[in-house]
């Protein structure tokens, strides 16, 4: 952790707070978030496409649970790093100094897993990948946050999940393009992006002026214990989050083994899956200010888990077919994505902003994890069109379960959940 301290010496001093900036200026400092998070999450994305011929290509022998595994390591880091990031960044009281440690030590492992020659090394400089990208991504989470208030905090989750998501589009369709150069390439391009990272970081990244009264670790981590209501959007997150690591894993498998298709279709698919999810979020952001938060997530849910069942059926008739579902499952996943993260803003202050970002993607990367195992359990037993069904089952299940927790244990109605204005003046003077 000094480390971490002493790198944020590397901030420039004519740096003006954010406290003191202008509405323009810290829409600014917003959009510099997001582009950070464009590059980061690009760079992860990137290896998705081709991750057939990544592994089995040189690991012919795995199994298929062995095989969902390269992703759950990932995911699992991204569980157990985020929560203790959430907890230090707090407790410290700095952001940027994790995006740098994070993206310097990223280059480093991206290059490193083209060099192993085990899977099981394989899987562990994976799971250092991960702990470094978790840092990044989830600090640039955590400063959306930072520079919003109760007003605005809809629409910056909507300009922030628009980078998030055109990372998530590009990622996919550049690295079809370019693995078809070389199975490696993904790797190399992860690295270099993460170079842009470190550096923009160092001369852009503004630090937020906190609260001088910082929690300690101890209450960092208990958070959920005074601040109950996190757990809505955090189980909405978790079944989000949970999808998205069983669909990583399943779907470039699916458009392989099934469809037939080449890598660069395959990144083509999952560029358009995330199309809508791009144009949707600064729109739901701003709808969710307006109109609460509660009703597109139940929504979105509600059309995800139905569209989600039933694509491995409908769409192993053909690649037209499985596409229009697969920009559907888009749609819906847009319209929940700006309201659950800025629910977590509405809940906690902002001397907790991290803490309650950690315990947000806690929820989310415990369901990441279980995601692919998920897939490859069931894959394990029966085939595309019943692991595709019993996830769907899955979204609807626990929807139920959430607005239950929304309607019983917190009395509210599905048309409200924007907490009150003055529920933080912290929050209204930045």
């Amino acid at each position: 952790m000094s480390i971490l301290k002493n790198m944020t010496k590397l901030m420039p001093m004519n740096e003006v707070p954010i406290s003191e900036q202008t509405g323009v200026e810290k829409t600014r400092s917003i959009i510099v978030v997001g582009v950070l998070t464009l590059f980061s999450i690009t760079a992860a994305a990137l290896l998705h496409v081709n991750q057939p011929e990544f592994i089995l290509n040189r690991f012919a022998d795995i199994t298929e649970f062995e095989y969902s595994l390269f992703d759950g390591v990932l995911y699992l880091s991204y569980l157990l790093v985020g929560l203790m990031v959430g907890a230090f960044s707090d407790k410290l009281g700095v952001r940027r100094s994790f995006v740098y440690t994070g993206s310097f030590g990223s280059v480093i492992f991206y290059w490193l897993m083209t060099t192993a020659q085990s899977y099981p090394l394989l899987l562990a400089f994976r799971f250092i990948q991960g702990a470094f990208t978790v840092m990044v991504w989830q600090t640039l989470m955590t400063l959306a946050i930072d520079y919003s208030g109760s007003h605005n905090r809809g629409r910056n989750m909507g300009i922030f999940g628009a980078f998030l998501a055109l990372a998530m589009g590009l990622g996919p369709a550049f690295g079809g393009v370019i693995s078809s150069y070389g199975v490696f390439m993904p790797y190399y391009y992860a690295a270099a992006l993460n170079v842009v990272v470190f550096l923009t970081a160092i001369a852009w990244l503004k630090e937020p002026s906190l609260k001088k009264a910082r929690p300690t670790l101890r209450q960092s981590l208990t958070i959920a214990k005074r601040h109950p209501k996190l757990f809505v959007p955090g189980l909405f997150n978790f079944i989000d989050r949970l999808h998205i690591g069983f669909i990583l894993v399943a779907l470039p498998l699916f458009l392989s083994t099934v469809l037939g298709l080449s890598e660069s279709l395959r990144g083509m698919a999952l560029g358009l899956f995330a199309m809508p999810f791009i144009i949707l979020q600064y729109p739901m952001g701003k709808l969710s200010d307006k109109y609460g938060r509660y009703r597109p997530l139940v929504i979105g849910s509600l059309g995800y888990g139905i569209i989600l069942l039933l694509l491995g059926y409908f769409g192993s008739f053909g690649f037209p077919i499985f596409l229009s579902m697969l920009i559907l499952l888009g749609v819906f996943s847009g319209v929940t994505a700006p309201p659950s993260i800025a629910l977590v803003g509405d809940t906690v202050g902002r001397e907790e902003s991290a803490m309650g970002m950690s315990f947000f993607n806690f929820m989310g990367n415990l369901g990441i994890v279980i995601g692919p195992i998920v897939f490859g359990i069931l894959m394990t037993f029966a085939d595309f069109v019943t692991a595709f069904l019993v996830a769907g089952f899955l979204e609807l299940i626990t929807l139920a379960i959430n607005v239950i927790i929304i309607k019983s244990i917190f009395k509210e109605s599905l048309s409200s959940g924007v907490i009150d204005q003055h529920i933080s003046l912290a929050s209204t003077t930045q």
